[in-house]
């Protein structure tokens, strides 16, 4: 996909930049769940709220100036991006659809008062719950229940152990990994190799005690994890 050119050549432009780069990862972790979207959409019912989110993206890239702005923008494209897939794969099912907009209501409640890292930090919490929506919804015979219940289980404690943004912030974004890891497995159990080669390298690169380094792993990994389910439901469909 063109998608992953242009991840790797802005990658290695930002070379020695860990903050950058998890920029990098986090904008085309939501352009690689758009492609996603729009696959998942072959009647099209969903393009216009497809397209509407990915031109409030661009235009939120075009007016950030700072880069606690630009990650806010890509955070809240994430949310977006999921809350899309949630609909899709759910459909009309009024407790998904309760979840979501619960979900929904939450994250707008927490920004209003929260600084920088809070708001990404509440953003990315929001995904995850929708991430793990979508998951189970991937995982029509139930084989994943139990380890979808135990990433559950260790965001919800991670989340009340934060004792700041910036641990909510990285806490959820590892249970989005992880939780990607099952959705991509639920896609297809064939990408189980190529999942885990992704897991080593984020158990390995976790080691590193820069919080810089652990949120650059973090979209990183989202973002390949997203790239390898992407192109196999491409690929299927």
């Amino acid at each position: 996909m063109e998608i992953w050119r242009r991840y790797l050549e802005q990658y290695a432009d930002h070379e020695g930049d860990a903050a950058a780069q998890a920029l990098v990862a986090a904008h085309h972790a939501f352009e690689i769940l758009t492609a996603l979207a729009r696959i998942l959409d072959p009647r099209e019912r969903y393009r216009a709220l497809i397209d509407r989110r990915a031109a409030i993206f661009a235009q939120g890239r075009l007016e950030a100036r700072t880069h606690p702005d630009r990650m806010l923008n890509a955070a809240f494209s994430l949310y977006n991006a999921l809350n899309t897939l949630g609909h899709q794969l759910t459909g009309e099912d009024p407790e998904a659809r309760g979840l979501i907009a619960a979900v929904d209501a939450r994250v707008r409640a927490e920004v209003e008062s929260a600084g920088p890292d809070g708001r990404v930090a509440a953003a990315l919490g929001a995904c995850f719950p929708l991430l793990g929506l979508v998951t189970i919804a991937a995982d029509g015979a139930g084989e994943l229940t139990d380890p979808i219940r135990q990433v559950e289980r260790r965001f919800a404690e991670g989340m009340r152990a934060a004792r700041s943004d910036r641990e909510r912030l990285l806490g959820a974004l590892y249970r989005m990994v992880e939780m990607t890891q099952l959705l991509a497995l639920a896609t297809d159990p064939g990408l189980r190799d190529r999942i885990d080669q992704v897991a080593t390298r984020f158990r390995e690169e976790d080691r590193a005690a820069d919080p810089a380094l652990k949120e650059r792993n973090g979209f990183c990994r989202f973002f390949e994890l997203c790239h390898i389910l992407t192109v196999q439901v491409g690929a299927l469909l």
